[in-house]
C-alpha cells in the first residue's frame, strides 16, 4: 500500500509527494482512515484539505483489512496492531458505527459469519450466521454501509438488505392478515326497478362482442377452419349421394347461410341495444327536468317565506 503526502503550496496550488509503501502480503479489500482522538472517519473531504493551510492536523490511523487479517498503522509505514483471523478467509469489510455509541470494523467471511470486531482492541464482539439468507460465493460483491446495513445478494438477481446491530433473537411473525373474513362481503351488483323501467339491461358476452366488433366483423380463424371442415364434408356426402350434414343449430343449412344468420342477428341485437339506450337518455333528461322544476320551485317559497315574514304576513 502506498502513501503519498498532499500539501497546499504558497500559489494555492496543492502539491503531491510519494511517502512510503508497506508490504501486507495478502490482497487489500477495505480501507479507512480514523481519526484516533474521537474514532470517527477521517476522510480527505474538502473541508479536511481546505483547512490544511490554516495548520489544522488530524492524528489519523488506518485500519487496512486482508484476506487474512487487520492492520492498524500510521502512514506511510510505521506498524501497529494487527489482527489474524483465524482459519477462515474474509471477503469484504467496512468501519461502521452503531448510534453513535461506538464504532466497529464488521466483516463477511467465507464460512458464512458476520463478524463485529472492536476498536481498537480489535476483539471480536459478535458473529452471527448469514449464509441461509446471503449467497457466501458473492460476499465478495456486498456492500458493507458505514450504519451496519449489509447490501448483498441473494441469488443470481435478488439482493437483501441485512443489519448487524440486532439482539439476536429472531422476530416475532406479524399476525396481520391480507384478508380479514369476519369483514362482510358486499352484495353483488341488482339492478332496481327504476333502472328495469328506464330500460337498463346487463350486457351478455354476445352483445359486448357486437359492442366491439361490430355487425361486420369478418368471421375469425377458427370459423374459417370450421367452414371449410364443412365444406369438405359436404362435398363428401355429396359424392357419396347422403344428405349434407346439419348446420352449427342442428337445421340442414350450410355455413355461409348460418354466417348470414348471425350476421343479421347481430344487426338486430345491435339495433335492440339501441333503442335501450335512447329510451335510457330520454327518460334521464326528463328526471333531470323534472328535479330542475322541483327546485326551482322549492327555492320560490324559499324567497317568497323569507318576504312574507319581513312583511309580518
Amino acid at each position: 500500500m502506498a502513501t503519498f503526502k498532499i500539501l497546499p503550496a504558497s500559489n494555492g496550488t496543492y502539491s503531491v509527494a510519494f511517502a512510503g509503501v508497506a508490504s501486507l502480503g495478502d490482497r487489500i479489500i477495505s480501507i479507512s482512515p480514523i481519526n484516533a482522538d474521537s474514532g470517527v472517519p477521517a476522510y480527505a473531504s474538502q473541508s479536511a484539505v481546505g483547512s490544511l493551510k490554516a495548520g489544522n492536523r488530524i492524528n489519523g490511523v488506518l485500519f487496512v483489512t486482508t484476506t487474512t487479517g487487520v492492520h492498524v498503522f500510521k502512514p506511510a509505514s510505521a506498524r501497529g496492531a494487527h489482527k489474524t483471523f483465524d482459519n477462515v478467509l474474509c471477503d469484504s469489510a467496512a468501519i461502521t458505527s452503531f448510534r453513535d455509541r461506538g464504532i466497529a470494523l464488521v466483516g463477511l467471511f467465507g464460512d458464512g459469519h458476520a463478524r463485529a470486531y472492536s476498536i481498537p482492541a480489535l476483539k471480536e464482539i459478535g458473529s452471527a450466521k448469514i449464509s441461509h439468507i446471503l449467497d457466501v460465493k458473492r460476499f465478495r460483491d456486498a456492500i458493507i454501509t458505514p450504519t451496519g446495513d449489509i447490501l448483498g445478494w441473494t441469488g443470481p438477481s435478488e439482493l437483501a438488505l441485512l443489519n448487524v446491530w440486532g439482539t439476536g433473537q429472531s422476530l416475532p411473525r406479524s399476525q396481520d392478515r391480507l384478508f380479514n373474513p369476519s369483514a362482510p362481503i358486499p352484495p353483488r351488483p341488482t339492478i332496481s326497478n327504476l333502472q328495469w323501467i328506464s330500460g337498463t339491461q346487463y350486457i351478455t358476452p354476445s352483445d359486448m362482442d357486437v359492442l366491439i366488433g361490430g355487425p361486420d366483423r369478418p368471421p375469425s380463424k377458427r370459423m374459417l377452419a370450421e367452414m371449410r371442415d364443412a365444406e369438405s364434408a359436404a362435398r363428401a356426402a355429396a359424392r357419396s349421394g347422403r344428405p349434407p350434414p346439419p348446420g352449427p343449430n342442428g337445421e340442414q343449412e350450410g355455413y355461409w347461410a348460418y354466417m348470414q344468420r348471425q350476421v343479421q342477428e347481430r344487426t338486430e341485437r345491435l339495433g335492440t341495444m339501441d333503442d335501450h339506450m335512447g329510451r335510457l337518455e330520454e327518460s334521464s333528461t326528463g328526471w333531470a327536468n323534472d328535479v330542475g322544476k322541483f327546485v326551482q320551485k322549492q327555492k320560490r317559497q324559499m324567497v317568497l317565506g323569507a318576504i312574507g315574514s319581513k312583511l309580518g304576513f
